[in-house]
Order: structure tokens, then C-alpha cells, then sequence
């Protein structure tokens, strides 16, 4: 079949984009692919149906000169824009004899990926509590003092250094035993490098404590704290986990799941700090009460000794006076005995020349002498006649 009517192909594509014309519209496109060509931003841009199944494509343009909109949506989102999200982007339809459609891309909604990643923060939530881990942390007691700490930060961040001054520098002198595990706290690689840190400062086995800090910044910056993968690690971290990630406003996964959490680094060392002053005023108060009880205890002892002593000496002055009662009657009947009071009272004693007291009247013969002792002196005598008498001799 012969056909006379044709047009030539550029002329074909000029129809084409006069018809077209200027359409500028808002859409909601998947990227496949970003490469940057200098300067100028090439995105490959697609749709697929719940399935997975592609049911269009194109290609998207941001040109050198608009290639602000990038950064500033990183910015505000803390997400790159790389394969496999999805973004809603400002975009005019070309057509170029040469390269064909293209979308032009003037504008990219960031609060459409901020929503989606609000909903996306909720399905790692309600992802978390599915599996019992949300509040997994909150179940383990911490120590009675904060003695062997692990913490994560930076060492050059802003928020590692306010920390350390505020508890190095507390009232009270406290010193604490901090070791730090440095890790990335913002960007994509931040989730995981802090989770190595977790695992690294529990392998240890030298700390009963674990503290997450990061300063202030962008609010983009602190995405990473809603990660599946960390909230978890967290959740499921055998000691207390305490964080302080970012200012007063924000609240992320990391701090949902953690054992506590602080707005700041600052807050936290308050907290320590605060924690030992009221471990020593419970200490020093349990010592004033045993100290208390000690010294009650002495003191009843001291009165129970006391009256001891008391009974004590009540019976020695009794057994005392009862033994020197005793001793006097015995002094007074070994008085009575003594033969020199009874010779003051009129007796005499017979005794040979060899002091032997004479008991009986048949104990000398006639002839022999003997001596009658008086109280004053005696008389030497000699026997000129001896009676004897079974008879009392007493009238």
C-alpha cells in the first residue's frame, strides 16, 4: 500500500510538542534511579501498583541551576533522594525533538515525606510493641549507683563536651567512672554504627549504665533515631539504656524504647548527679539511724550495768557486814576465852615448873612444887597434902 501523506520526524515531534504546550503539575513518582552529570540531576521516575507491577515511567530533570531544591530538602527531611522512595515533586513537561519527554523538576514537597515518615516512625512503633519490645527497657531496675558508665557520643560533639563539664563540674565532687564509645550520630550509617557501640559496651562487661548523647541540630539530622533496627537494639540491650538525643521538641524511637529519656545531654547529668546526692542522703540517713539505735542500745546497756552493780554491791555490803557481824562475835567469845580476862574476873591457874597448865587435883604428888598464876603475877608453892573426891570439890 502506497502512501503519499507523511511528515518527516522532527516535524512529527514538533506536533507533538505543540500540543503539549506548558503543563506544570504536582506528582507523586517512585525514584529508580539519581545520577548527577555536571551539575545537572538525572532521575529515573516511575509508578508501580501495590503489586510491584510498573505501569509507567520517565525521566526527571533538575537542572544546574535549580539544584538547590536537593540539599534543601535534605535538609528539612534528612532524606536522600535515591532509589526506592518516594517523593511528590513541582515538575513542567518538556519535549525535545532530541531527548523526547522529559519532566522538569521545580520543586520537591518535603512535607509529603515528612508525613511519610511520620507514618513510617508509627509502623516501627506499633512494629516494636507488636513484638514486645517497646517496653522491654523499662522493666530493668538501674543500679543503686551509677559506678561503671558507657557512653556513646562523639567526642568532638558539642553535646559529649557539655556533658562531661556539667558532671565533672557538680557541687557535690562527685567523680564518675565514664568511658566513652565513639560512634556516628547523624546520617544514614548513624543507627548502625551506634548499635555496634551498644554491643561493643555489653560484650565489655565492665558497666552497669549506658547513655545515648547527641546535642542540638537539624531537625533532618535526627531521622536516624527512628530506625526499626536501633530502636531495637535498644529494646533489647541488657542493661539500662539512658538517651539524650537532640532538643527539648524531640522525641524519637530511641527515646520511646529507651530504659529513660532526657531533652538533653545537660538534663542528663543533672539526673546523675542528683541520683548520688540522694544514694548519700539515704545512706547518711540509715547510718544516723543505726547510729541512733547503737547509741540507745549503750546507753540501756549502761543502766542495766548500772543497776547491776547497784544489786552487786547491795549484796557484798550485806555478805560484808554479815561476815564482819561474824568476826565480831567471834572476838567477843575469843575474848571471854582468854585466860588473862578470866583471871581478872578471881580465877587462878595451877601450872608445873614447866608452864603446863595442872588440870586435876591427882596431876602433882606431896612434895612437888607447882605455881598458882594470877592476873597480877603468881605464887611458887609446894604440895604438903593432896585430897582427892569423886565429889564436885564446889560447895
Amino acid at each position: 500500500m502506497k502512501i503519499g501523506n507523511y511528515i518527516e520526524l522532527a516535524d512529527l515531534q514538533d506536533l507533538i510538542a505543540g500540543r503539549i504546550g506548558y503543563l506544570e503539575q504536582w506528582v507523586r513518582v517512585e525514584i529508580d534511579s539519581h545520577s548527577e552529570v555536571r551539575g545537572h540531576h538525572y532521575f529515573g521516575l516511575l509508578q508501580k501498583t501495590h503489586s510491584g507491577e510498573e505501569v509507567a515511567r520517565a525521566r526527571g530533570i533538575v537542572w544546574k541551576s535549580n539544584a538547590g531544591i536537593i540539599p534543601e530538602f535534605y535538609r528539612q527531611t534528612g532524606q536522600r533522594l535515591e532509589a526506592g522512595i518516594s517523593v511528590v515533586v513541582l515538575v513542567v513537561v518538556q519535549y525535545s525533538p532530541r531527548y523526547g519527554l522529559s519532566l522538569v523538576i521545580q520543586d520537591i514537597d518535603a512535607s509529603y515525606s515528612i508525613g511519610l515518615r511520620e507514618l513510617q516512625k508509627q509502623e516501627t512503633l506499633r512494629r516494636l510493641e507488636a513484638e514486645g519490645l517497646l517496653d522491654r527497657q523499662k522493666s530493668i531496675a538501674l543500679p543503686f549507683l551509677p559506678s561503671g558508665i558507657a557512653v556513646i557520643s562523639s567526642k568532638d560533639a558539642a553535646g559529649y563536651g557539655d556533658f562531661m563539664k556539667h558532671l565533672s563540674g557538680n557541687q557535690y565532687g562527685y567523680t564518675f567512672d565514664c568511658t566513652l564509645f565513639q560512634s556516628l550520630m547523624q546520617g544514614d550509617r548513624c543507627p548502625l554504627s551506634i548499635s555496634a557501640s551498644i554491643d561493643a559496651a555489653v560484650r565489655d562487661g565492665g558497666f552497669d549504665l549506658i547513655l545515648i548523647l547527641r546535642g542540638g541540630g537539624a531537625e533532618s539530622d535526627l531521622f536516624c533515631y527512628d530506625d526499626y533496627q536501633l530502636g531495637k537494639t535498644i529494646a533489647e540491650c541488657p542493661l539500662p539504656v539512658l538517651t539524650a538525643v537532640g532538643h527539648e521538641r524531640d522525641y524519637h524511637v530511641a527515646d520511646m524504647v529507651a530504659n529513660s529519656h532526657f531533652k538533653t545531654p545537660t538534663a542528663l547529668a543533672d539526673f546523675l548527679v542528683d541520683w548520688v546526692a540522694g544514694v548519700e542522703e539515704e545512706v547518711m540517713a540509715h547510718m544516723e539511724n543505726i547510729m541512733s539505735a547503737a547509741k540507745d542500745a549503750v546507753q540501756a546497756s549502761e543502766s542495766e550495768v548500772g543497776r547491776c552493780l547497784t544489786n552487786i554491791c547491795f549484796a557484798v555490803n550485806a555478805v560484808i557486814s554479815g561476815m564482819e557481824n561474824r568476826i565480831a562475835l567471834s572476838e567477843a567469845a575469843i575474848m571471854v576465852s582468854d585466860p588473862r580476862n578470866i583471871l581478872k574476873q578471881g580465877y587462878v591457874l595451877a601450872v608445873d615448873k614447866n608452864g603446863t597448865i595442872l588440870k586435876n587435883a591427882g596431876s602433882k604428888s606431896v612434895g612437888e612444887d607447882f605455881s598458882l598464876r594470877f592476873s597480877d603475877g603468881l605464887w611458887n608453892c609446894v604440895i604438903e597434902d593432896v585430897k582427892l573426891s569423886a565429889r564436885d570439890p564446889w560447895p
